[in-house]
This record gives C-alpha cells, sequence and structure tokens, in this order.
C-alpha cells in the first residue's frame, strides 16, 4: 500500500459523520484524503488545478449540485479523474446513470469498509498502470490475443488493463467508455473465477458479509479440486466493435435463472451487481447453451463512425480534386 500516498483522494458527502469515517479509513491506506460537504466545494478546488485530485468518492444524494451532475462536470475536464458513487437505496436509474456518465464503480449504503478499500486500491492501481504503460494504442489498426490466466485476481486486473487500455488511443471511444468497459470486462471474469471456477455463491455476501465471502475463495484456491481450474479469455478488436469472450471450466448454469437487475428487489443485492453493469455497459451480452462461456461486445459510439466517415468522405473530395487539377507546368519567364 506504500504507493497509494503519492495519491490525493477527495470526499464528497453531506453527512460529517461518513465524510470523518471514509478520512480515517483511506488514510490508514496512505491515502492524502480532503473531505467536502458540496460538491460545488470540490469543483472550486479542481478548477484551479485539475491534477490536484486522483480520486473522487462521492455520495449521489448532495445538496446542490448532486452526485450524477458533479460525475458530468469532472467529465468535461481535459484530466478527467475517476470518481466512486456511493449509493443509498435508491432508484436504479440513479446507478445506471452513474455507470454511463463514467462512474469508475459505485457502493451502496451501508457500505463495507473493506469492500471501499478494495474498490479504492483496484481503481488507483489501474491509474498507475496506465501512467508507466506507453501509449502506443494509436498505431493499432486490428487486434485480436488469446489468454488462459489461473482463478487469480491479480491476473483478472492485469488481463482487464491490458484488454482495454489502448482503446481511447486507438480512436475506439472516449475515456469514459473505456472505462466502462474495464469495470465490464472485470466483472465478466471475475464472475467466471469465484461463480464458475471456484464454485462460491453470492449468497454469502449477502446473508455472512464480504468479508467472509473473500475468506471463502481465498479457501477453495487453495483445494485440489479448484486450483487447477482456468480462465480463457478471448480478445477481438476491429474499426466497428471490441468484442470479448470468457470461457471457465466450471459446470456452467442456467442464465435464464438469474435475478433480473432491473427489479428493484433484486438492483441493491450484490448478487445482481456485476450482471447488472455488464448489461447496462455493454452493447451485446450472452452465453452459450451450458452457461459457463459469455459473450461481450461493445460497438464504436455512433458519433465516432460519423466522424470518420466525414473525415474519409473529405480526404475522398480532396484527392479527387487533386486528381483533376491541371499538372503543374513550369512558366518560362
Amino acid at each position: 500500500m506504500d504507493i497509494l500516498n503519492t495519491y490525493n483522494v477527495a470526499v464528497v458527502d453531506d453527512e460529517e459523520e461518513i465524510r470523518s469515517v471514509l478520512e480515517k479509513k483511506l488514510s490508514k491506506l496512505g491515502l492524502n484524503v480532503t473531505t467536502f460537504g458540496e460538491a460545488e466545494e470540490l469543483l472550486n478546488i479542481i478548477n484551479k488545478d485539475e491534477r490536484s485530485i486522483d480520486l473522487v468518492i462521492s455520495d449521489i444524494k448532495l445538496p446542490g449540485i448532486d452526485g450524477i451532475e458533479l460525475l458530468r462536470h469532472l467529465d468535461k475536464l481535459q484530466n478527467p479523474m475517476p470518481v466512486l458513487l456511493i449509493t443509498g437505496h435508491g432508484s436504479i436509474e440513479h446507478a445506471i446513470q452513474a455507470l454511463r456518465y463514467g462512474a469508475y464503480d459505485f457502493i451502496r449504503k451501508p457500505f463495507d469498509l473493506n469492500e471501499l478499500a478494495s474498490s479504492v486500491n483496484r481503481i488507483l492501481r489501474g491509474k498507475r498502470e496506465e501512467k508507466l504503460t506507453d501509449n502506443l494504442g494509436q498505431y493499432i489498426l486490428y487486434e485480436k490475443r488469446l489468454f488462459e490466466i489461473p482463478s487469480d485476481s491479480t491476473a483478472c486486473n492485469v488481463i482487464t488493463y491490458i484488454l482495454t487500455k489502448d482503446l481511447t488511443a486507438a480512436g475506439f471511444c472516449g475515456r469514459t467508455a473505456m472505462g466502462n468497459i474495464s469495470l465490464a470486462l472485470k466483472e465478466a471474469i471475475d464472475n467466471a473465477i469465484i461463480h464458475g471456477n471456484l464454485e462460491i455463491s453470492s449468497e454469502i455476501i449477502e446473508n455472512q458479509g464480504i468479508k467472509e465471502f473473500y475468506d471463502e475463495v481465498n479457501k477453495r484456491k487453495t483445494l485440489k479440486k479448484y486450483s487447477g481450474k482456468k480462465v480463457t479469455v478471448y480478445y477481438e478488436l476491429v474499426h466497428d466493435y471490441v468484442e470479448y469472450i470468457i470461457e471457465d471450466d466450471g459446470r456452467g448454469f442456467d442464465y435464464d435463472l438469474l435475478p433480473d437487475p432491473r427489479d428493484p428487489e433484486n438492483f441493491f443485492k450484490n448478487s445482481g451487481r456485476g450482471l447488472l453493469i455488464i448489461r447496462t455497459l455493454m452493447d451485446e451480452v450472452d452465453w452459450n447453451a451450458k452457461g459457463n462461456t459469455i459473450r461481450l461486445r461493445k460497438y464504436r459510439a455512433k458519433e465516432t463512425q460519423e466522424t470518420q466517415e466525414r473525415k474519409e468522405k473529405k480526404e475522398s473530395s480532396k484527392a479527387s480534386a487533386n486528381d483533376s487539377a491541371e499538372p503543374y507546368q513550369e512558366k518560362t519567364l
């Protein structure tokens, strides 16, 4: 956790008790924490220096500018920073809006501090890796890759980063969409590892808590029955879409029996969270008949395609004009 002491985190919540709890927990992780009671206070700081904040943690319900509107403001910055939103037992529309406006993740109230710390660590680790990697994505025209990884969260994080980091530089999508795709892919690989290969039910979280859930995950990783299982990740990037196919070595499941995450009764359950994220952020999601393979596809944004078509049309017109122009003839004085 030592590398985290170089990061500045802003916490925005109108409840002083929440701000105090978060500041205490995040400071123990080595983070530099500043708290704000209103979003306007944070925006005033950021307007003076966009690079002063590395991560924003904000409640959705705030006086004045709420968490969703704050997201929209931050997304317009030249250097937008990741945002982790805290949601209460509100409507599903708020959480979907948050994801579509670029929230890197969301935590529900009452939240588990260990879960929040894990999400913060993942987001900042991705930010660090982005800085350390040379930006070669601008030269990618087509790419196809195939990985086989162990049932390990570190491998999941690395593969997710590798297979999404160049999408913006390659001109496929903006930074917000890249973050959305990364989040959906990570959820899909996590599901393949935890629910597929390790055969662990989300009911453990609901009934016993997140600590007990991850204790069971770590226990099963050491058991011979599960330790040898792999996850295969196929990736393809073409002009019109990016596609990921994730296959686990588990027994599969009947995906028709999954709870509908759009149902308010299911939305704030941890068991439906990953599925909601995947279905909300990707354009196409389907499984094979056995239920151990999921396919995710995201299409190039319409406006991006139109921009490309205008560019090609302009270049074509310019070429035609050059072809029809009279050849240059040297004049004799």
